[in-house]
């Protein structure tokens, strides 16, 4: 048999054993491509990620161009806005409300066009733009572009190598010179700025393109509303004329005011030179109910006689035309005033008169000051807030204030001296129109210091300060040398001062020496010379100061020694010593006397008039405390634009704005021709609550009165005086006509349940002709009805948003 052999070329035994490797390094290259694509992705993801963040970026870029335009056009809108309601409140209540809503309506729109309107043309109907483009700040200003067109031409503003560049073509792309501006389109509810056009590119490069009308929309004003009414409840005493705390001989008194008052004067003892000795006037809270928003009002003065005393506890604010003390020389007779923390508020001086004055404001306690003394009168208004010691022993104590603002400056009274001439002399001192009182270059000063502002006697011809009339004569009007150096001065002259020459009378000048004739007896006249620097600039009054620094550094020890008849102390605060607040108009000297060695040594405190030039929130705050103050001896409110033109006339206040006199006499007059009794009707009352009572009399009305023993709180409104009698309490609120007398140790504290129970009293009164007539407590108050709402005030409108006012329309990215 024939065996054939195997051809393993031909029978090659095949398997998988090698595509598991294939697999893997096929598997491996998709991961590879698949990874380089997720990767890919990724990176473009993170690109589209930070170009469209780049893109939002430089498109709020572009909107914050838009939103510094409106910042701005919201400072204008409340300018007009405030504008046009004066306007309305001039003729307030001659017009309709319809009247008012549409006059207010064209003064705000016509106010708007005004602002923005472009120079070179008379019509309102254009705004510039170049004032839209100078309200953005330097930074966003650099890098903006805007357009816009007037339907004719089209107009570019932007910054060219630091220049404001405006360019503009008309329709055939030929340059016009005009001034750019755009339409400004008026309706009905507001106006618009049309077309604005804003490109922005930021410092990467990246543009953004925005089109818009900017609409400014009318406020929603209603002029139906009440006025506004001051918390009545707060009160406890409301005076026409005085509160006076009367002094007896030989009786001690302690009165009590709590809560907010007001006066035309205030008067602690007696005004006279009647001792005033042992009287006390107190003004606290009670305990648990405090009020720091208390305000405490003597609208002309506070006067503090001979022996009296006024203690405050820390609450409220105390606002007065001015503060006068007169002490007495006698051990019994110092007059003393102390203000414990809280806010004193003064138009006018602090004026220390007679003997043994002591005043204190602030308070220190575990190291915390506490307490204002604003004297927020400038001398613009006729009010300059300083201080003024003429009398001996005083001592003033401010040391433990947060805040000293004396924004006045201190005068020597010359204009109203008493010149003792005759009419042999003539009216040597000028008319009363050429009579000028003094500038010193200090907002606190004793009497003594009115002989720095004696023209040096080394200027004066003379050699003397001051000559006799003979010798003034002789000399006339060379009797001063202004160019000459003087030692007095440290070297200066008068020139330097911008004195340099003499004032006549009916000069007009306001700076230069003026003289003042005295005549001493039958024979002899003497004659002052005097440095007056002009109170009506800011380089006059700096003038004082500088020459006030320059005498006091040469005679600080001779006029320290006059002071020291004058002031046991003039303490102050340094400015060094924690958070403090100073503001000086003029200079201060700051005594304090040792009691041990007796030693006494001034310390110059310089004026900071130059500083707060230039501190605008500084002026805008004494603008504002002006404007409230005005606003409390009207209507003991904060805001004086909350009043109407009526409440704002020179005869208006607070009394005469809360108390409706014509109501009183008409109901007084219907009462006496129904034959009733008046001294009966006048209660207003409930058999539920017989000591809470609401009295309306015509005429004066003295508490308690005999038959109404119970009658302890509610209100009582007086067109007369109001005299409460020694030992009484009263709770609640008093209105009078004339003066409030407060007898020996009364107490007055507001009671908000009590009045507001008392306003809701009524009573019906038969006439004589027998028809009957509701009366109402609250009809005998002007605005009555809004005294018995929760907050007890209304406002004329509420609060307005003016961003909501500006909005964007047509907007376009591009």
């Amino acid at each position: 048999m024939n065996i054939r052999g195997r051809d393993f070329k031909l029978h090659k035994q095949t398997d998988d054993k090698g595509s598991a490797m294939v697999v893997v390094i096929i598997a491996m290259a998709f991961i590879g491509i698949l990874a380089s694509v997720l990767m890919y992705m990724s990176l473009l993801n993170y690109q589209m990620k930070a170009n469209n963040l780049q893109a939002k970026d430089n498109f709020y870029s572009a909107e914050t161009v838009l939103d510094e335009i409106r910042v701005h056009m919201e400072e204008q809108v409340s300018t007009s806005l405030g504008d046009a309601y004066t306007q309305i409140l001039v003729n307030y209540d001659d017009t309709s409300v319809s009247e008012k809503e549409s006059k207010l309506r064209y003064a705000f729109l016509s106010s708007m066009q005004k602002a923005y309107q472009c120079s070179d043309t008379v019509s309102l109907n254009y705004y510039d733009l170049r004032k839209l483009f100078d309200s953005l700040s330097p930074e966003v200003r650099k890098n903006t572009v805007l357009q816009t067109g007037d339907g004719i031409n089209s107009y570019t503003i932007q910054m060219v190598d630091g220049a404001v560049q405006m360019t503009g073509t008309n329709g055939s792309g030929d340059a016009v010179s005009d001034l750019p501006k755009g339409q400004l389109t008026l309706f009905t509810d507001g106006l618009s700025f049309q077309k604005l056009k804003v490109t922005y590119t930021n410092d990467n490069g990246y543009v953004s393109v925005i089109q818009t009308d900017i609409r400014v929309k009318m406020p929603d004003m209603s002029f139906a509303q009440a006025v506004s009414l001051p918390s009545l409840t707060g009160m406890s005493l409301v005076a026409q004329k005085n509160i006076q705390v009367v002094a007896e001989s030989g009786k001690l008194s302690d009165a009590k005011i709590a809560g907010s008052f007001y006066a035309d004067k205030v008067l602690v003892g007696n005004e006279d030179d009647t001792n005033s000795a042992n009287v006390t006037l107190t003004l606290a809270e009670p305990t648990g109910k405090e009020n720091d928003d208390k305000r405490m009002v003597a609208a002309t003065e506070l006067y503090l006689g001979k022996g009296a005393k006024l203690e405050s506890d820390s609450y409220g604010e105390l606002w007065a035309g001015k503060i006068t003390m007169h002490g007495a020389a006698t051990s019994t007779g110092s007059a003393n005033m102390n203000f414990k923390g809280n806010d004193v508020y003064v138009a006018g001086d602090l004026r220390i008169d007679g003997a043994n004055n002591n005043f204190t404001a602030g308070s220190l306690v575990d190291e915390n000051y506490s307490g204002q003394y604003i004297g927020f009168g400038t001398g613009e208004n006729g009010d300059s807030s300083a201080i003024v010691v003429n009398g001996t022993g005083t001592d003033i104590d401010l040391s433990g204030l947060i805040n000293l603002t004396l924004a006045g400056n201190t005068y020597i009274a010359t204009k109203t001296a008493k010149d003792n001439l005759t009419e042999a002399d003539g009216n040597l001192n000028g008319n009363a129109s050429d009579r000028k009182d003094i500038l010193m270059g200090q907002s606190i000063a004793v009497k003594s210091d009115q002989l720095a502002y004696l023209v040096p006697a080394d200027l004066v011809k003379q050699g003397t300060n001051p000559v006799t009339k003979e010798q003034a004569d002789t000399m006339g009007n060379t009797a001063v040398d202004f160019n000459a150096a003087s030692s007095m001065l440290g070297g200066n002259s008068l020139a330097s001062y911008g004195i340099t020459k003499f004032i006549t009378n009916g000069s007009s000048d306001s700076q230069g020496v003026r003289t003042f004739y005295k005549r001493l007896n039958s024979k002899i006249t003497i004659v002052y010379y005097y440095v007056s620097f002009d109170s009506s600039t800011q380089a006059g009054r700096e003038a004082a100061n500088r020459y006030f620094q320059d005498y006091y550094k040469v005679n600080k020890s001779t006029m320290d020694a006059y002071a020291s008849i004058y002031t046991d102390g003039i303490k102050i605060r340094n400015q060094s010593a924690g958070a403090y607040i100073m503001h000086l108009a003029g200079n201060v000297v700051m005594f304090d006397k040792d009691q041990t060695t007796g030693s006494y040594s001034g310390n110059l405190q310089n004026a900071t008039l130059g500083s707060d030039q230039s501190n605008i929130g500084y002026k805008q705050q004494l603008t504002a405390d002006d404007s409230k103050f005005k606003a409390l001896c009207k209507k003991l409110i904060d805001g004086y634009e909350q009043l109407t033109p009526s409440e704002k006339a020179d005869t208006a206040n607070v009394y005469s704005n809360l108390v409706n006199t014509d109501a009183i006499t008409s109901f007084t007059g219907v009462v006496r021709g129904a034959g009733l009794v008046v001294d009966t009707e006048k209660y207003f009352e409930s058999s539920a609550y017989p000591d809470c009572k609401a009295v309306i009399v015509y005429g004066d009305y003295t508490y308690p009165e005999a038959g109404h023993p119970d009658f302890k709180k509610g209100i009582i409104i007086a067109t007369g005086d109001v005299k409460i009698q020694d030992g009484e309490e009263f709770n609640g609120v008093i209105l009078a006509g004339g003066d409030i007398q407060l007898g020996q140790n009364v107490k007055v504290t507001p009671d908000k349940e009590a009045v507001l129970r008392a306003l809701t009293y009524s009573k019906e009164v038969t006439g004589s002709g027998g028809g009957q007539k509701e009366y109402h407590v609250v009809d005998f108050l002007i605005g009555g009805e809004g005294y018995l709402q929760n907050n007890n005030k209304t406002y004329l409108n509420s609060d307005i948003n003016l961003g909501d006012l500006i909005v964007y329309e047509n907007w376009q990215k591009q």
